[in-house]
């Protein structure tokens, strides 16, 4: 399988945040990098490969991964910025007729009724590549310069991506790698799906992802 590493810059037009890490009274994402599968199922949504189905299918990161003419590197930036953090509302007691017991469970204290979010801004800039398998290049693909995809919690967010000369260093996800049977060092562990390469040059990471099949 042929792999030809675009380089891309991404910006955010608009907030977004993911549950990634608990902090105290709350959770807040990780603003220095923006996943791999994030991007990926993204792209897919902007492309219109995405299922129109009002539920998810089962998860199977490796076949839907597989299906895409594409794989992408972590998308990462050297000015993170987080906004102030939000409060926000689960009101289980009295919406969605969930079962007395976990009402209960609410009222004692083990599942937060308020709890404190935390988002990345617009204006931050990303980069990273995308891999295009066998000569695909979403750009030229849809004759568009630019494209618009939807990330975070819920799709509320939206990042804006143009292709560039070049990118200094690739991040690839060691866990997606995994996936694909192939095993990579982890420079950092962030989460259980999300496990940060060290950086390598455009060719190296091309020649790892060609693996990826």
């Amino acid at each position: 399988m042929s792999v030809k590493a675009i380089p891309i810059c991404a910006e955010t037009l608009t907030p977004f945040m993911y549950h990634s890490t608990a902090v105290p009274s709350g959770t807040a994402t990780l603003p220095e990098i923006i996943g791999d599968r994030a991007i990926a199922f993204g792209l897919a949504s902007t492309l219109g490969m995405v299922r129109a189905s009002v539920a998810l299918p089962p998860k199977d990161y490796q076949r839907h991964l597989r299906a895409m003419p594409w794989r992408t590197s972590v998308l990462t930036t050297t000015t993170p910025k987080l906004l102030s953090p939000l409060v926000r509302r689960l009101n289980l007691e009295e919406e969605g007729g969930f079962p007395r017991a976990l009402q209960d469970t609410v009222k004692k204290g083990n599942l937060a009724t308020y709890f404190l979010t935390q988002e990345v801004p617009p204006g931050v800039t990303y980069s990273g590549v995308i891999f295009g398998l066998d000569g695909f290049d979403p750009f030229k693909a849809t004759g568009q310069n630019e494209l618009v995809i939807r990330i975070g919690l819920h799709r509320n967010g939206m990042v804006r991506f143009r292709e560039i000369e070049e990118v200094r260093e690739v991040f690839l996800n060691a866990a997606t790698a995994k996936l694909f049977g192939q095993e990579l060092p982890v420079a950092r562990y962030l989460l259980h799906e999300l496990q940060l390469t060290p950086g390598m040059a455009r060719d190296v990471a091309e020649t790892h992802v060609s693996q990826w099949h």
